[in-house]
């Protein structure tokens, strides 16, 4: 058996300016759990976990904890940056969550505090070499710290030979 080099994605990290409400948002509004809750040796602030229920996880630390990439001390004080200016210089462009109803968990975060920034929409799809068999729906929320969430709805795609794409082997 040879060692596969990733088994999918661990975890993202965001830091929100109200930690509690941020959990909130993200169980009750996005069906996650709470999996683990630390507080990081040498700071004050909290940090968790939230699982997103398929092993993949949401990591928290709230707003004056020093994160790794992170600044050392981040100025609390500062005005927070405009949904247009965190999108023109962050690398990270949106998290995305697989759903089986886009239009479902869009008013769902909606009414939880998230803020609309595309309305849920089918994506023009060509598939590989011309197929167009498989069907993206998704829609797009500011969460309660500006990061932009994606909410996706897919099929599995579908390869030119008609089975399921290299994700699933």
């Amino acid at each position: 058996m040879s060692t596969r080099l990733h088994r999918g994605f661990d975890h993202f990290a965001l830091r929100a300016a109200d930690f509690d409400a941020t959990v909130r948002f993200y169980t009750e509004a996005l069906g996650f759990t709470v999996a683990y809750e630390w507080t990081s040796p040498g700071t004050v602030g909290r940090s968790a976990f939230l699982d997103a229920g398929n092993g993949s996880c949401l990591e928290l630390f709230d707003a004056p904890t020093s994160v790794p990439g992170g600044p050392a001390h981040p100025d609390l004080t500062a005005p927070a940056p405009t949904d247009a200016e965190r999108a023109a210089h962050n690398a990270l462009l949106h998290i995305a969550l697989r759903t089986d109803d886009v239009d479902a968990a869009y008013a769902h975060a909606l009414t939880h505090g998230a803020r609309a920034m595309q309305a849920p929409a089918d994506l023009p799809q060509t598939g590989l070499n011309g197929h167009t068999d498989s069907r993206i729906r998704l829609a797009f929320v500011y969460g309660l710290d500006s990061e932009v969430i994606e909410l996706i709805q897919r099929d599995d795609f579908v390869t030119a030979a008609g089975s399921p794409a290299a994700s699933d082997r």
